[in-house]
């Protein structure tokens, strides 16, 4: 007595197809990890302009300390992370990075010598952000800065230690 009704016939189609239908999902999952991760980013986050201050806010002959918040981009993953920069009011409000060339340490306006200082391995800079004297090669990095609708913009770039 042999059971072939059409009921028997479609469950076993149906377990026959299950496993490959397990299989193309897995598949298509790892594929699509695999293409989020490797494609290549369009608009890079560096490519914007960030807002510092009102242009009102800007007076002054000594450096302004400012924040601005950037997208960091790793991979897939987006952060915003936080960083320091300088406004010469004086100098048509050009914009210098808070970061010292040497190793990256972050840079203190000291007031009452007039320079930056590198807490790190003591460099110092000149008002205008050229080195004066340390271990670090160079100036501070000058950002990118525009005025857009009366406020100061600037885009953010991370440069390597020299």
């Amino acid at each position: 007595m042999t059971n072939n009704s059409p009921m028997n016939k479609s469950r076993r189609s149906f377990l026959q197809i299950l496993p490959l239908g397990v299989l193309a999902g897995v598949f298509a999952s790892i594929g699509g990890a695999a293409f989020r991760f490797l494609r290549p980013r369009i608009g890079v986050a560096s490519d914007r302009w960030l807002d510092v201050a009102s242009l009102t806010e800007l007076t002054g002959p000594h450096p302004v300390s400012r924040k601005i918040v950037a997208e960091h981009i790793a991979g897939w993953a987006v952060t915003t992370e936080e960083h320091s920069v300088f406004v010469l009011p004086a100098k048509n409000n050009q914009v210098l990075s808070a970061v010292c060339p040497h190793e990256g340490c972050e840079v203190a306006w000291e007031q009452n010598a007039n320079r930056f200082s590198c807490p790190c391995h003591e460099s110092y800079f000149a008002a205008d952000g050229a080195r004066i004297s340390g271990p670090a090669a160079r100036g501070l990095d000058a950002m990118p800065a525009r005025v857009q609708d009366g406020k100061l913009q600037v885009q953010y770039v991370s440069k390597e230690s020299a």
